[in-house]
């Protein structure tokens, strides 16, 4: 029980300590990203060049995974408080919703796609004789 813990603690310290320098580093270099997505690419770069090994987080990123339902419960709290407020907007913000969905569909299956391709080239590469 204690190595559970331990192991979902460190985990979550280290993703919420990558957080952070995401978000400092966002905020100190005036990039235009916000600093969870640094966070996120700092995560990744951490992840494949082995620095952070998966068995460290992924602990803590399926226990918030499972709940990530909860996070947005602020959200939907928001919405309701100022829906007399936004009501004016509600074509505006589907059609935001819509769209910005639909760019965040290509671009991930773009990306997919590029590491695909990516991986499969170096991997012909590693197996081609000297």
């Amino acid at each position: 029980m204690l190595k559970l813990i331990v192991g979902w603690c460190s985990g979550f310290g280290i993703l919420a300590g990558l957080y952070l320098a995401g978000e400092l580093l966002s905020r100190w270099l005036g990039l235009f990203l916000p600093g969870s997505l640094v966070g996120m690419v700092l995560l990744t770069l951490l992840l494949f060049s082995g620095i952070v090994k998966l068995e460290q987080v992924e602990m803590a990123a399926d226990g918030l995974l499972r709940h990530l339902i909860l996070l947005f419960v602020p959200s939907a709290v928001g919405i309701m408080v100022f829906a007399n407020s936004i009501s004016g907007l509600a074509v505006e913000i589907i059609m935001t919703a819509l769209l910005s969905t639909v760019v965040v569909l290509v671009v991930t299956g773009k990306t997919v796609d590029g590491i695909i391709d990516w991986l499969q080239r170096a991997e012909r590469i590693r197996k081609q004789p000297e």
